[in-house]
């Protein structure tokens, strides 16, 4: 017999018409959604539509243990304030609330746009390629923006969507300088499941992780409640082309817990004195 289950007109889901949401509950399995989700946005993104608290209550409701709110930086209009970094602590008790950005490359030489005076307050550090970069400018020269950066910003944790069609860059030396620098790839499940990158592309940088042995992180992206934790449309090409599991960070909790802690120490040269808030256990 087959459920299915209806939502809201928030995104979230209708109890079962007996009040039983156990076959709901059954599918978010770790093999089935991600258990730590290190890459979502908010409305403080030009992109999202929820408020945080949406996205934290519909994550523990999905079973995860923590949720990354990574808004973008200033240049895609992201509305990074200081009152969510220093003083909006795990305001959802069940669920772990990661603090991040997902910064932009600029046009300058070496230049993102991280606001470093919250980098004492940030679990995880994305940078990605996004449309505030001209289209067109050739594989050469967004590879060569992406290196730079890495190499003059190396308290990024995680190179977003590499694979992201129209700003396409060389999977070889950057899967190298994230080797180098400590990095992780992402693979970016919402690319991956409505089309922002190719199936093809996306082949290629995982089996370019796996040659060269680099960390990867499978991350939602969401922008909206309903893609939270999601990571179907990467598993099933990770396990086509038997990517290794012990190389997916966020595999399971303690291992994306021990990458975020080992990354704090690549971050303390930039973040001065100030002391941060570490993350504090789920309750």
């Amino acid at each position: 017999m087959c459920f299915i289950q209806l939502r809201d007109k928030g995104g979230g889901f209708l109890p079962f018409p007996n009040g039983n949401n156990s076959r709901r509950k059954e599918r978010h399995t770790p093999q089935t959604m991600l258990q730590v989700d290190l890459h979502s946005h908010t409305l403080f993104s030009c992109c999202g539509i929820h408020t945080a608290l949406e996205m934290l209550h519909h994550a523990k409701a999905l079973g995860l243990n923590s949720l990354a709110i990574t808004d973008h930086g200033l240049a895609l209009q992201g509305r990074l304030n200081g009152n969510f970094f220093k003083r909006f602590i795990n305001p959802v008790p069940g669920i772990r609330l990661l603090k991040g950005v997902e910064c932009n490359l600029l046009d300058a030489p070496g230049r993102i746009d991280c606001p470093l005076e919250f980098l004492p307050y940030m679990d995880v550090v994305l940078l990605g390629l996004h449309n505030n970069i001209k289209k067109g400018l050739g594989k050469k020269r967004y590879t060569d923006m992406m290196l730079e950066a890495l190499d003059s910003n190396p308290y990024v944790d995680i190179i977003a969507h590499p694979d992201v069609a129209g700003w396409e860059v060389a999977f070889e030396p950057v899967v190298r300088a994230a080797v180098e620098h400590g990095m992780a790839i992402e693979l970016n499940n919402s690319k991956s499941a409505l089309g922002g990158a190719s199936p093809e592309e996306t082949r290629k940088l995982i089996l370019t992780c796996k040659r060269l042995q680099c960390p990867v992180v499978i991350s939602s992206d969401a922008h909206a409640v309903n893609e939270i934790g999601q990571d179907r449309a990467i598993r099933v090409l990770l396990e086509e082309l038997e990517f290794p599991e012990d190389l997916v960070i966020n595999r399971d909790v303690s291992t994306a817990m021990a990458f975020i802690e080992q990354r704090r120490e690549r971050k303390r040269p930039h973040r001065g004195d100030i002391l941060t808030n570490p993350p504090a256990a789920a309750s």
